[in-house]
């Protein structure tokens, strides 16, 4: 039968998120993912059904390619939520069928660009999207805390409160030096209202600084104004029980 590449348009999420997980069953980090986080992970980066593909055989999902739409806030570039194959059908040049039809539909709408995120220990597909065309911009580093020990100083003059996204400053340019990745930004976090929760440090009436944290522990923003840094540790209390993951670069 004959692999055929078509848009995501009305594919149910059950076998979305089934085909992610086959394709991910021998990855350097397995998925596992319920319907419910493939919904989660999907909705904070931005998932675009109309400019996301599959490859498929019949019925069967063979490869995928789950795309973000162009982005004005980004220079008009999208974002690749995730791409992969089943292993049955790999070494077909099916990725490469699915990131052209990805492609055209991106110039098609104004797009300027397509970025990604890979595991920088996973060469295989680093030189495999090095040979669609795409360029390694910047590294990222992952941290994790297991088991934080919180200390109970503040600084004298700043009060800490939980607050709402709508509390948080627009103006970033004295608070970040480099920019959230795509499913850290300020989008990613009111894609699924009440989610995520944010605590802030306040001095003189201005906030100078905040931490955001999800259900399962990552914590997309965690950022003080230049001006307040190095003042000593901060207690910040809407740790999770999960561990905290925190993305910088």
């Amino acid at each position: 039968m004959t692999l055929q590449i078509r848009p995501c348009r009305g594919i149910q999420t059950q076998r979305l998120a089934e085909a992610m997980n086959a394709a991910f069953a021998d990855y350097v980090v397995p998925l596992h993912l319920t319907d419910a986080q493939f919904h989660e992970i999907t909705n904070r980066r931005g998932f675009s059904e109309d400019h996301s593909f599959l490859a498929t055989e019949g019925d069967r999902i063979a490869g995928f390619w789950f795309s973000s739409k162009p982005e004005s806030e980004v220079g008009n570039r999208a974002y690749c939520l995730s791409a992969g194959v089943i292993p049955a059908y790999r070494r077909k040049g099916l990725l490469r069928r699915l990131f052209d039809a990805v492609l055209d539909k991106h110039i098609e709408d104004g797009g300027t660009g397509l970025q990604l995120e890979v595991i920088a220990t996973n060469e295989a597909a680093l030189r495999g999207y090095a040979s669609f065309g795409y360029e390694i911009v910047r590294d990222l580093n992952v941290y994790k805390l297991e088991n934080p020990h919180l200390s109970q100083d503040v600084p004298q003059g700043v009060a800490i409160r939980e607050i709402e996204l709508v509390d948080l400053p627009e103006e970033l340019s004295s608070f970040f030096d480099t920019y959230p990745t795509r499913q850290n930004q300020r989008s990613a976090m009111s894609a699924l209202p009440g989610t995520v929760r944010v605590v802030g440090a306040f001095a003189e009436g201005q906030v100078i600084g905040w931490q955001a944290v999800f259900p399962d522990g990552a914590a997309p923003e965690l950022a003080v104004r230049r001006d307040w840094r190095r003042r000593g540790a901060w207690d910040l209390p809407c740790w999770p029980r999960s561990p905290l993951y925190i993305q910088t670069g």
